[in-house]
């Protein structure tokens, strides 16, 4: 590696596409530069019209300002990877936690945030007036890692839980699928439209059928009666004024659960911040079926039942809400994120409060009733 009077660390070369790809067995893998080579003709450059290329590189506000006046780098093609570089090794500065990789372009990033630098350098020319959002970003970023350095150690936490399951698992009832068609009359194979390929931009904003997913209100009527008749629940049915049927099961123990159904998707409440819809989405594209948004369904009401329901609030400075699901079967998923907007400071902090008492995170396990009937 060589060195530089301009930037405070070894130089290496740009890394290429393939050293962002594990090839095993292989050599040992190389750690990804924060430095790299490649920006001379743009240190000359700058020379030339009168700038200290050190002074730049120690002041991304001055940097931004005097690539912002020279247009004139995006002219010739090796300029501006010469710029390029100098920009993405000033990031560096900044953050010292950031480095370079290549995927399908340079870009310097942590795990967080990445900043792909050719479009970085045409950004400053063609928007000046974003030098202030763009340090806002930058001083945001060393949080943002800290956030997600805490938020990804709660994943790798290793609890054992005490699951309590009915002693009859649940039974779906058969599910009565209609046949679809489309425009020209073919079956429309819902679930293996795509036969593993990508499917169509349009479908990602085109929804037909969306009755297919009624079938999954059985499944919702089933399930509750499952859970009212082994767990010591209390459910309370009802439909609101535009026909929704909700459920709302308040165990004497563990996390209570709202269900409210739609003719196209159920929306599941639980504990003191979880939110989900199943499906997720109803575009063509996602290629839901009745089947895949009853399993949803089914694994998600009966993990939090049986005692596999994780909240933890707030995470890091930007209050993120860590999610977990555990299945008895050893299954389980996790997410993150900011907590419904809709939710008022007040409710925000009575959740944490609440979760806070809670062992980890962790609800406990509905009790189940005492005899049967």
């Amino acid at each position: 590696m060589s060195t530089s009077n301009i930037f405070p660390g070894a130089l290496a070369p740009m890394p290429d596409a393939m050293s962002a790809t594990l090839i095993w067995p292989g050599p040992e893998p190389v750690a990804p530069p924060r430095f790299v080579e490649g920006f001379e003709l743009f240190a000359a450059f700058a020379r030339e019209a009168g700038a200290d290329p050190a002074a730049l590189a120690a002041d991304l506000g001055a940097l931004w300002d005097f690539v912002a006046a020279h247009p004139e780098l995006l002219a010739a093609p090796e300029t501006a990877e010469a710029a390029e570089r100098f920009l993405g090794n000033a990031i560096a500065v900044v953050h010292p936690a950031a480095r370079w990789r290549f995927t399908s372009e340079p870009e310097v990033c942590t795990s967080t945030i990445s900043v792909p630098v050719a479009g970085l350098l045409r950004g400053i020319i063609e928007h000046p007036e974003q030098r202030e959002p763009f340090r806002e970003m930058l001083a945001s970023w060393p949080q943002a890692d800290r956030d997600a350095e805490e938020h990804a150690a709660l994943t790798h936490d290793e609890v054992d839980i005490d699951f309590v399951v009915t002693p009859v698992p649940f039974t779906r009832p058969v599910l009565s699928i209609p046949e679809f068609v489309d425009e020209s009359g073919h079956v429309i194979h819902y679930g293996s439209r795509w036969a593993g390929g990508s499917p169509p931009e349009d479908a990602y904003s085109r929804v037909t059928h969306p009755e297919r997913f009624a079938p999954v209100m059985g499944v919702v009527d089933a399930l509750v009666d499952h859970l009212e008749t082994w767990y010591d629940v209390d459910v309370d049915r009802r439909s609101d004024e535009s026909g929704a049927r909700i459920w709302h099961l308040r165990p004497t123990t563990g996390a209570q659960i709202t269900l409210t159904e739609t003719a196209e998707s159920v929306f599941i409440q639980a504990g003191a911040l979880t939110r989900e819809y199943a499906p997720s989405c109803t575009c063509d594209a996602c290629d839901e079926t009745a089947e895949s948004v009853a399993d949803q369904i089914e694994e998600t009401v009966l993990a939090i039942a049986a005692g596999g329901l994780r909240e933890v609030y707030p995470v890091g400075q930007r209050r993120w809400l860590h999610t977990e699901r555990r299945t008895p079967d050893g299954g389980g998923r996790s997410g993150g994120g900011q907590p419904d907007p809709s939710l008022s400071a007040d409710e925000l902090d009575d959740a944490a409060d609440l979760l806070g008492r809670l062992p980890d995170g962790w609800w406990p396990a509905w009790t189940l009733r005492s005899a049967q009937s």
